[in-house]
């Protein structure tokens, strides 16, 4: 308890020197939080062949601590010729899935022009399959939900304060009660990317209201 209550006074401390550090000196005080916003799109590897996963992701960045959500799914879904479908026969099969990963990143290089970081991140999805009948006409039989966990090294490049792109890759592993669907959906992963930072975007746009220039 006499730990506890130390860094208690210590994070107290720390607070309130912050907060009179802000109030004396107004012009360097910074926001707390930065706000980002990119879209991705992921490519993996299922029963060897190559799909992509199309996504979005908002983030709030502290320090090098970013926290994010994001929402991914297939660009299309991943169709298999011929597969055996129990008490059917052989159909041709369809598999989507979609998943949302909640993401926490410790940046090791936060310059003007690059960070380069590791995000770790849980998710969770359905695995959704269906075969085609002899209509022509896609028949869901089974969904499952899934837990994707992944971990990446990546690198983005300001091209703007506000506007960045970048790379990554990293392996996602798939917890799920069907043991085929973790085996299928397992792999190494890399992705690019193309995002905003919406903070310094937003305040790019209110200073130049301000001094009465209009944003490009």
């Amino acid at each position: 308890m006499r730990g506890v209550g130390f860094v208690l006074v210590i994070l107290q401390l720390a607070t309130a020197s912050g907060t009179r550090a802000q109030q004396h000196d107004p012009v360097k005080a910074k926001a707390a939080f930065r706000v980002t916003f990119n879209f991705d799109y992921r490519n993996t590897n299922v029963n060897a062949e190559r799909v992509r996963f199309y996504g979005l992701r908002i983030g709030a960045q502290r320090g090098k601590d970013l926290l994010s959500i994001g929402f991914y799914g297939l660009g299309d879904d991943y169709v298999q010729p011929a597969v055996p479908v129990e008490g059917v026969g052989i159909r041709e099969h369809h598999t989507d899935f979609d998943f949302v990963a909640l993401s926490y990143e410790r940046l090791l290089i936060d310059s003007r022009r690059w960070q380069v970081g590791v995000p770790v991140s849980v998710g969770l999805g359905n695995y959704r399959r269906s075969y085609l009948n002899e209509d022509q006409r896609l028949v869901p039989y089974a969904v499952n939900e899934l837990v994707p966990i992944e971990a990446t090294l990546h690198a983005d490049y300001s091209i703007f304060r506000w506007l960045f792109i970048g790379a990554g890759a990293g392996y996602r592993h798939v917890l799920a009660a069907d043991r085929s669907a973790t085996v299928m959906l397992s792999d190494w992963t890399w992705y690019g990317k193309v995002g905003l930072r919406l903070g310094v975007l937003m305040k790019g746009i209110f200073k130049r209201k301000e001094t009465g220039n209009e944003p490009d």
